[in-house]
C-alpha cells in the first residue's frame, strides 16, 4: 500500500536536511505570502506531487517579491517512469522559471532528497 502525502509530516525532516528554518512572510504590498521553508536565501514551496502545479505558482509569487524561489516535491510513489517525469518536469522548472528545484521521495519511511540538476 502507498503511503499517502501529507506535506505537514515533512517538511520539519526536510527543514533538518537542508538546514533551513520554517515561517518567513513576504510582503507583496497587497498580500502576504508564506513560503513552507527559507533554506540560504531561498523561499521553498513544499508539495506533494499530485499538488506540483499549486508549488509551481507559490514560487513564481516568492520571484515576484524579490527572493530567488524553490519547490521541493514530495514522492510517496515507487513507480520509477513517474518518477523520471516528475524530474524532467522540474527540470524545465528549474530551466525556464528559475526555481530550485528537489525531489523528496520517501518509501515506507526511507526518504532520499534529490536535487534536480
Amino acid at each position: 500500500m502507498v503511503r499517502q502525502c501529507k506535506e505537514n509530516e515533512y517538511i520539519a525532516i526536510i527543514a533538518r536536511r537542508l538546514n533551513c528554518s520554517e515561517q518567513y512572510s513576504i510582503n507583496l504590498g497587497f498580500i502576504n505570502v508564506k513560503p513552507d521553508l527559507l533554506c540560504n536565501s531561498i523561499a521553498y514551496e513544499v508539495e506533494c506531487e499530485d499538488k506540483v502545479h499549486y508549488g509551481i505558482g507559490q514560487a513564481i509569487v516568492y520571484q515576484y517579491g524579490g527572493l530567488r524561489a524553490g519547490l521541493i516535491v514530495i514522492t510517496t510513489n515507487k513507480d520509477n517512469n513517474k518518477l523520471n517525469q516528475l524530474m524532467n518536469f522540474l527540470r524545465w522548472a528549474r530551466n525556464k522559471l528559475g526555481i530550485e528545484t528537489y525531489i523528496f521521495r520517501c518509501i515506507r519511511y526511507d526518504c532520499d532528497l534529490l536535487k534536480i540538476e
